[in-house]
């Protein structure tokens, strides 16, 4: 047991390791990083379970059936087209 003291002793007596000093500071910025690295995957989780949740509600949405235009309307012209308007 003496000689455990005696070493303990002498390390307490050796000066502290200048790193030490800055330890609380990498310590901190490692928490706030892994803070912010968390916080980014909550959010893509919950972008991604939003896009999914939109998605399969709207797969199950009864659609229209698609029906075709009885005038016809060469390229595309609306009905509300000014020619159409005018009665040209």
């Amino acid at each position: 047991m003496t000689d455990l003291d005696q070493y303990l002793e002498r390390l307490r007596a050796e000066p502290a390791d200048p790193r030490l000093a800055e330890m609380d500071d990498m310590v901190m910025a490692g928490v706030t990083r892994r803070r912010e690295r968390s916080a980014a995957r909550r959010t893509f989780l919950f972008a991604g379970l939003l896009a999914l949740g939109v998605g399969w509600a709207g797969s199950m949405v009864p659609s229209t059936p698609a029906q075709a235009s009885s005038a016809f309307a060469p390229m595309g012209m609306s009905d509300y087209a000014p020619s159409r308007l005018l009665g040209q």
